[in-house]
């Protein structure tokens, strides 16, 4: 049992390392980890779908997965804005110009954050 549990740490660790947050939130759950844990991992893999996929279904699909409340998203993407807003000149690689396919136009990441606020909004639990 306790080789069992090493080797559940041993791959949760290895997921983060690879950022894959996604896999991580949902074996942290199986896991057990404690609440805070798991909610970080959500955050960090909505985030990523939001900030380095520029993925809208991914990104509400895991909102309502997690059941993030709609305040709960508007505060990431807020927390996303604010990231972009901070660093000045020095901004993260994923904050410029991208593609959106379904709106053929190119966004940066505040555009594309308002364009699908609501959107990524009306799939949170109310």
């Amino acid at each position: 049992m306790e080789s069992e549990e090493r080797d559940l740490e041993a791959s949760l660790r290895d997921q983060i390392e690879r950022r894959n947050y996604a896999a991580a939130a949902s074996m942290a759950e199986r896991m057990e980890e404690p609440a805070e844990r798991i909610k970080e991992l959500q955050e960090a893999a909505i985030k990523q779908y939001i900030t380095e996929y520029r993925n809208g279904p991914g990104a509400m699909a895991l909102a309502q997965e997690f059941q993030f409340s709609d305040d709960e998203i508007d505060r990431l993407l807020e927390a996303i804005i604010e990231e972009v807003r901070t660093r000045g000149e020095e901004k993260p690689p994923w904050a410029g110009k991208r593609y959106d396919i379904k709106t053929m136009k190119y966004f940066d990441i505040e555009e594309w954050i308002e364009h699908y606020r609501r959107t990524l909004k009306r799939t949170g639990s109310r």
